[in-house]
């Protein structure tokens, strides 16, 4: 069976990608149209201009890219990065019968490195602090969980991909204390395609999983309970329109299959839709976003970007 001229290109880089990543695995667990009569892939060093100068803006795993979705990006050869994002949320959670005010902040650190323009490696620092009133034995917890990423973008013909991972090493108590959507920014394995729209406006793809790990719970009591591993396959679709040179506004939706986990029985799959705005440039940028804008009680985040 012949395989079409596109999937084997993508297959053959999936395979250098795979080369590039399998390190980061062994110790855990914009496009553009051709021009009319075009048959040929752009050089390399020009999909590498045409990404310079673009604001620069950071996921909040770390990577380069939206809010949740990282997106294929070039950057120049040795260059570097860092990023600083901060939420508070707030919320009543009814327990026995009592309602009990809990309440989180959340600082996420990036540093990102381009080890070459399309091969990019990051490192981020997630510190949360969550409190209740009545006080929770079980809620109330300060922690701070360190991950590391990597993403490779390629080009085939007109179209962008990227591929990467993000990984937090947690134990079974921290997996517990954290919420859902912290696991699945710590700990994800990813392939994003972009499409440009208009010269403007860019569409992405998006397909992420997530994976816990087979974890043993010691209750103190001489009572241990094993609990197999659990995955989250995610579904995202992207949208980033720039309104100037210096501003962009983006959103996304995504969709998530949470059938592994028992409190999700009832609603297995979930959605929710996050939205954003930055200002500046590829050296310094200024972002607002909001997680969940449709559930009535959105999240907002506040941060920045520098490149070096």
């Amino acid at each position: 069976m012949d395989i079409p001229m596109n999937l084997k290109k993508l297959l053959q880089h999936a395979a250098i990608a795979s080369i590039l990543l399998i390190p980061g695995f062994a110790n855990a667990q914009v496009l553009e149209a051709l021009p009319d009569g075009e048959n040929t892939i752009k050089p390399k060093h020009q999909v590498v201009s045409e990404n310079h100068g673009k604001i620069t803006g950071t996921t909040l795993s770390g990577n380069t890219g939206l809010v949740t979705i990282p997106v294929p990006a070039h950057k120049k050869e040795h260059t570097a990065g860092a990023s600083f994002k901060f939420n508070n949320t707030t919320g009543d959670l009814l327990i026995n019968g009592t309602s009990v005010r809990i309440e989180k902040d959340e600082y996420i650190y990036g540093v990102r490195y381009n080890a070459r323009p399309n091969l990019e490696v990051s490192l981020s620092n997630m510190h949360y602090e969550r409190s209740s009133n009545p006080a929770l034995t079980g809620v109330d917890t300060e922690k701070d969980h360190i991950a590391a990423g990597m993403k490779y973008t390629t080009s085939i013909d007109d179209k962008e991909f990227c591929m990467g991972f993000n990984f937090a090493p947690m134990t079974a108590k921290e997996m517990n204390m954290a919420d859902i959507e912290q696991i699945e920014n710590l700990r994800n394995v990813y392939l994003t395609m972009a499409e440009t729209i208009t010269s403007n406006f860019t569409g992405y793809m998006n397909l992420s999983s997530v994976f816990t790990n087979n974890q043993k719970i010691d209750f103190g009591n001489g009572v241990i309970q094993k609990v197999n591993r659990k995955d989250i396959l995610l579904g995202g679709i992207g949208l980033e329109y720039k309104i100037a040179d210096s501003a962009t506004v983006f959103g996304e939706a995504k969709f998530g299959n949470y059938r592994d986990f028992d409190y999700f029985k009832k609603d297995s799959v979930r959605h929710r839709i996050n939205a954003g705005a930055r200002v500046g440039s590829e050296n310094a940028a200024l972002e607002l976003m909001g997680l969940n804008v449709t559930d009535g009680d959105p999240t907002f985040v506040i941060g920045g970007s520098l490149g070096f």
